[in-house]
């Protein structure tokens, strides 16, 4: 098995970490020991209090605590009340910031879709109990691994971010492996989107206030 990976790896620059976490592996054990495991594909990085698409730009509440926590944690976090969101926590304490597990490619002990941040978490069995989880030596690792020789590593910007605005979306910090069967279907938000819907609502700000 390969080994977890070590504290300080995740301690470094948001986008270098989840660049560097292609070709990893997720690995997680449940109470029956037995041992789920998939190869990231696909990463998105968030970073920072100037990142409006990042969850904890605004600051620090008890829902986002894990991400404000030292790197090498894992901040898992529930969406639209159905789909759980694996991040790994990165930087120093304090500073809002981690990588997003956008897809994985099935190894071991996996069913279901793992093509997508929501799906990947039900097929590897991830949920909110693994919030603050230490990624070296709890139930979900992160294990060291590296892309193939034949993968090519391309960047985009993220996906569904446009409620972020253009600066956002602008920023080139989704990594994946090219080609890889496993990767999510999502759309890259283009910076002519973002500014697209962020003027929609201000309109619909603007009419409500003179309704």
């Amino acid at each position: 098995m390969p080994t977890p990976l070590p504290t300080r790896f995740f301690q470094r620059h948001t986008v270098d970490v989840a660049r560097d976490l292609l070709g990893c592996e997720v690995w997680r054990r449940d109470t029956r020991s037995i041992v789920r495991r998939g190869r990231i594909v696909e990463t998105e990085a968030y970073r920072g209090f100037d990142d409006r698409a990042c969850h904890g730009w605004r600051g620090e509440t008890p829902r986002l605590r894990s991400m404000f926590g030292p790197g090498g944690r894992a901040f898992v976090y529930l969406t639209y009340g159905i789909h759980h969101m694996f991040n790994v926590v990165t930087e120093s304490a304090g500073y809002p910031s981690g990588v997003l597990i956008r897809a994985v490619e099935p190894l071991a002990n996996v069913e279901g879709n793992t093509r997508g941040p929501g799906l990947l978490t039900r097929a590897l069995n991830i949920d909110r109990r693994h919030d603050g989880s230490h990624l070296r030596d709890g139930p979900l690792r992160v294990l060291a691994g590296t892309p193939r020789p034949e993968e090519r590593i391309e960047r985009s910007s993220r996906v569904g971010i446009a409620g972020a605005g253009p600066e956002a979306a602008a920023r080139e910090w989704r990594f994946y492996l090219a080609g890889n069967a496993y990767l999510s279907h999502g759309r890259p938000t283009s910076p002519i989107q973002a500014r697209a819907v962020v003027a929609a609502r201000a309109a619909r700000r603007t009419k409500l206030r003179r309704t």
